[in-house]
């Protein structure tokens, strides 16, 4: 099997994943709790600096 039949192969798995609603396995883990927690507070923190420094006091 060639690079082109792997990719093929891979999304033809993928594609059969995202058209049976009942399969028990995803197409990608679900994301770790921790990380969506880190990306709240990151965009939390990102919009108060922008806000702080677009409006100074």
């Amino acid at each position: 099997m060639d690079a082109a039949d792997t990719f093929d192969a891979e999304l033809e798995h993928r594609l059969r994943l995202l058209e049976d609603p009942h399969s028990d396995e995803a197409v990608l883990a679900p994301l770790p709790a921790r990380d969506l927690w880190l990306a709240v507070v990151g965009l939390v923190v990102l919009t108060a600096v922008m806000l702080w420094w677009g409006y100074p006091g």
